[in-house]
């Protein structure tokens, strides 16, 4: 057998080696691993071959590792490297949160179609108001960017239920209602609604939350704790799967308003706001509910919005 023969065996040898290590010695996420592959990986840089098998027979395995991870789908990826909730939060801010920011990205000094807005509406959209929310409304707004985009005292009045606890307090909230302060016209009025701190808490020592576990049954269909202890309850007001930033008792929530300008905060009931407001539907929700009512003083001037500077 001539030299030749000789070098080109220990060639075919040499390879049939590399075969073999790569594919049986391997674990099974790298068992597709050859020369091709880690060429096509690292593109111009160099990298020896034997150096990758290695690496990957070693207890150092990184760079294979990531290799391997970054060949899995988007969401598999995303699973392995956050966690539910982080998931979540990330796609209702690029899914929601940022259309609406994109949208009112130029709108300035613009004068509603009507005077009075129904924040948070959602699919309680009243007619004669102009319902606002995140998307699907008359006016899509994100309320947690800091910035409104009506004309200063364009408003008559602002209705918002339960939409205040979705906001973080002192980045989201209070600039959310210095923003309100401004849009309302002087002597103008906003009315909320949110859990209340007092009644939940005064559930969980008086009654053990059985009347507000009744109320829930009798209002939302199909609530349920999924078996656990009914003192569970009182997570689902304060976090409900993580949506809850904050709840108020009466104190806190006249404080957060007058800190925005406004004044005039009275405690109300649902029947004082239908009384008012008629064609906003009954939520029958006063076992566990704050209502609120302030005003713009009369001769109000825009309040600074504390916190930060909003995003857009």
């Amino acid at each position: 057998m001539g030299e030749g023969s000789v070098a080109g065996l220990s060639r075919e040898v040499r390879e049939r080696r590399k075969g073999d290590l790569t594919n049986q010695s391997l674990p099974p996420l790298f068992s597709g691993l050859t020369r091709t592959s880690v060429d096509r990986l690292h593109g111009k840089t160099p990298l020896c071959f034997d150096r990758v098998v290695s690496l990957a027979r070693s207890r150092w395995r990184l760079p294979i590792l990531t290799w391997g991870i970054a060949r899995k789908p988007p969401a598999l990826l995303a699973h392995l490297l956050f966690s539910e909730a982080t998931i979540a939060r990330m796609r209702f801010d690029v899914l929601q949160r940022l259309p609406a920011r994109l949208k009112r990205l130029r709108d300035r000094d613009i004068v509603p179609r009507y005077p009075r807005v129904h924040l948070g509406a959602g699919t309680r959209k009243v007619a004669g108001w102009l319902n606002v929310d995140l998307r699907g409304s008359d006016y899509d707004v994100d309320l947690a960017s800091g910035r409104l985009p009506w004309r200063t005292n364009s408003l008559d009045c602002v209705v918002s239920e339960h939409v205040i606890e979705h906001l973080e307090l002192r980045n989201e909230l209070l600039p959310l209602l210095s923003e309100l302060q401004r849009v309302i016209r002087p002597s103008g009025e906003i009315w909320l609604s949110c859990p209340d701190i007092e009644k939940v808490c005064r559930s969980y020592v008086d009654h053990r939350m059985v009347d507000l576990l009744e109320d829930r049954y009798a209002r939302w269909k199909g609530y349920s704790l999924h078996g656990m202890p009914i003192s569970h309850l009182i997570n689902d007001f304060f976090h409900q799967w993580g949506q809850h930033k904050n709840l108020f008792d009466f104190e806190l929530l006249e404080w957060a308003l007058t800190s925005s300008g406004f004044d005039d905060v009275r405690r109300i009931s649902e029947a004082d706001l239908l009384a008012r407001f008629p064609e906003f539907p009954e939520r029958r929700d006063d076992l566990e509910a704050l209502y609120v009512r302030a005003s713009v003083p009369a001769a109000a001037t825009a309040a600074a919005a504390p916190g930060r500077v909003p995003f857009l």
